[in-house]
């Protein structure tokens, strides 16, 4: 009897660690950085070092509480971005989640709600810093 129960919590065991539910991957999100005018929308979402990064974004700090750039250290970390064209109706660009679907497979979960027309462009956008160790993962998009 008590190897029938073993064996039974065994399988258990072995079954609930070897499902293949999605599995949320923390990430921050920088801050106070804007798309370079001069720079094209960067073709895929992955931006694996400082010097790729540099080429689309720039520092946009300014002066009191919460102005400072969210720094980004290249070698622990790799970046997620998500620029649309320049616009004028209000566009939010919501990162919701991040997470480990499958072999080397994230999937980024973000909202889009699109506003009135304005007298003003802005350009929508946003920077997710990820651990470096999911770098070589592709990345698939789910907008809601």
């Amino acid at each position: 009897m008590k190897k029938v129960i073993f064996l039974i919590s065994l399988l258990a065991f072995v079954m609930v660690s070897c499902s293949t539910q999605k599995r949320a991957i923390d990430y921050v999100e920088a801050r106070n950085y804007f798309h370079s005018t001069d720079a094209p929308l960067p073709e895929q979402l992955k931006i694996t070092t400082e010097e790729e990064f540099n080429k689309y974004f720039s520092p946009a700090a300014f002066m009191g509480k919460g102005g400072e750039v969210t720094p980004i250290d290249f070698t622990r970390s790799f970046v997620i971005a998500k620029v649309l064209p320049e616009t004028y109706k209000k566009i939010d660009l919501i990162p919701l989640e991040l997470r480990k679907t499958g072999n080397n497979e994230l999937e980024l979960t973000y909202q889009l709600k699109t506003g009135k027309m304005r007298s003003f462009s802005t350009q929508p956008m946003f920077i997710l810093i990820v651990d470096k160790r999911y770098k070589d993962f592709t990345i698939k998009e789910v907008v809601r």
